[in-house]
């Protein structure tokens, strides 16, 4: 019976991380509680507990399952669990802004990958290490990690784990290049991976992304095809923002101020108190004052 019960408690576990790739955490995290009701297994429980933790970060929540996560880290059950609650407390930092706890958390994480010697776990990590640099702006230092991240996909025997890494690296490989001034490099590496981003929100970064270049690129036609898309691939707030600011500042620049006005007018909807931002947009580039990302 007690076999069973855990197989039954892993079927859940699995499917509530289908739903996490498919950014349905409040879904995913049904199932982990579904499945954490019926475990008896320790081992078990605190990988759910993890995953639980994991889809509420992601919520931006903060229950008990949280609180654990350095109790799990010091408990040293085994490298996994050490390695998936370390990563969880530098995403929980990262989108907290926290960048000094978010690389703390990473380095644990990156530690264990590298005693279990599993090149999965070391991607993942240093795209993510990645991610936090480039928040520092350090962008050099995040191609670094990228790179680094990037130079072990070939040792990943799968192929559908491997591809879904070599999106993952690439295109944050990819807009670095692009800030750090690399823009021709960078949108070169974009377009490789421009439709295999794994996620709804990535797709639409991807394009949007795209548009920075060109944009950079001064190839102002191709900028606002890909901000176009990836304003119509749009999944919240950030993105769409993102898409009417960018596509805007490339119809200006090609001279295409009617096209403009309107994307700019629907930015300043999301800014209501600022009056004059539409004004401040035609008079001011921001590209380089704004994280596209955040």
């Amino acid at each position: 019976m007690p076999d069973s019960i855990e197989m039954r408690a892993e079927e859940l576990r699995k499917a509530g991380m289908e739903k996490v790739r498919s950014e349905q955490h409040t879904a995913a995290i049904a199932l982990y509680d579904e499945a954490l009701s019926i475990s008896v297994d320790e081992d078990q429980r605190e990988l759910l507990t993890i995953n639980k933790a994991d889809a509420m970060i992601a919520l931006n929540l903060n229950g008990p399952e949280v609180q654990l996560l350095p109790t799990i880290l010091m408990r040293r059950r085994n490298l996994h669990h050490v390695l998936l609650a370390a990563y969880a407390l530098m995403y929980k930092h990262r989108t907290h802004g926290d960048v000094k706890r978010a690389i703390f958390y990473g380095e644990i994480a990156l530690g264990a990958a590298v005693e279990a010697d599993n090149p999965v776990w070391k991607i993942g990590v240093l795209n993510d290490l990645g991610i936090v640099s480039e928040m520092d702006s350090q962008f050099e230092k995040a191609i670094a990690y990228l790179e680094s991240g990037r130079a072990l996909l070939e040792s990943i025997v799968d192929e559908s784990e491997r591809k879904l890494n070599e999106a993952a690296i690439i295109q944050n490989l990819a807009y670095n290049k692009m800030l750090a001034g690399q823009t021709a490099e960078g949108v070169q590496l974009m377009h490789e991976v421009l439709d295999r981003a794994p996620s709804p929100s990535g797709r639409s970064d991807a394009y949007v992304e795209l548009c920075y270049g060109y944009l950079d690129l001064e190839r102002y036609e191709e900028a606002v095809h890909y901000g176009e898309i990836g304003l119509t691939l749009a999944t919240n707030e950030r993105e769409i923002r993102n898409a009417h600011y960018l596509i805007g500042e490339a119809a200006y620049k090609a001279g295409d101020i009617e096209s403009a006005e309107r994307h700019f007018e629907e930015l300043a909807k999301f800014y209501p108190e600022f009056r004059s931002l539409k004004s401040l947009l035609f008079a001011i580039d921001l590209r380089s004052m704004v994280n596209f990302r955040l």
